[in-house]
């Protein structure tokens, strides 16, 4: 099986766009004391436990584009950032959904009023996680598999990058070419400027 930098693309394209989407859900729904809270119920959604799930994301598709437009060591580079981009936002995820006490802390303190951490946990009565964190977790090891695969796969692909590039011109050659001599035209160019005639030969 072959994957093409086009297949990389859609990839990365609708595995963001998923991600940005799964991290503003709700992630964490907090049954809480109603002696102690205004609210009954808090739902925290994916940016407030881990703010930094949605600038990993980004990281994750501007690394993907860059590879994609660059040459072979650029993109390998660039390809192992996405997915270290990938893996790190999974790691934030499962270390906030292990214990989301502590990463909602400010929502918890906004609806009780008490900001200890020790304090929040015994007003929870209930922790339940929404589907939307099991998604989130399983499009982030999708998006590690495409930079795995921008890295095995893109040793094949052409370097974009070359039809950006200048291309380089051919120098002038002076000399003798069966028998006729090739003009300098910056020699041709100062004779013509002086007064001289360009189409004579020299000798006549």
């Amino acid at each position: 099986m072959r994957i093409t930098p086009g297949a990389v693309v859609v990839a990365t394209v609708i595995s963001s766009a998923l991600l940005l989407i799964a991290g503003t859900q709700p992630w964490v729904v907090l049954g809480l004391s109603s002696d102690e809270s205004s609210a009954n119920e808090l739902v925290v959604t994916g940016a407030t436990l881990a703010p930094s799930f949605v600038g990993l994301t980004l990281a994750y598709a501007a690394a993907l584009i860059v590879a994609l437009v660059s040459r072979f060591v650029v993109r390998i580079a660039c390809a192992a950032i996405a997915m270290a981009a990938a893996l790190g936002a999974l790691i934030v995820s499962l270390l906030v959904i292990s214990d989301p006490v502590p990463a909602a802390r400010v929502s918890i303190a906004t609806v009780t009023g008490v900001s200890d951490t020790f304090r929040q946990r015994d007003l929870i009565d209930t922790l339940a996680l929404t589907p939307w964190v099991f998604i989130a977790l399983v499009l982030l090891v999708g998006a590690a598999c495409v930079g795995v695969a921008v890295i095995v796969f893109g040793r094949s692909w052409s370097n974009n990058s070359r039809r950006y590039e200048r291309p380089e011109s051919s120098p002038i050659r002076q000399g003798t070419r069966d028998g006729v001599t090739e003009s300098d035209p910056h020699e041709t160019w100062d004779n013509f400027s002086g007064g001289g005639d360009p189409t004579r030969t020299p000798g006549h």
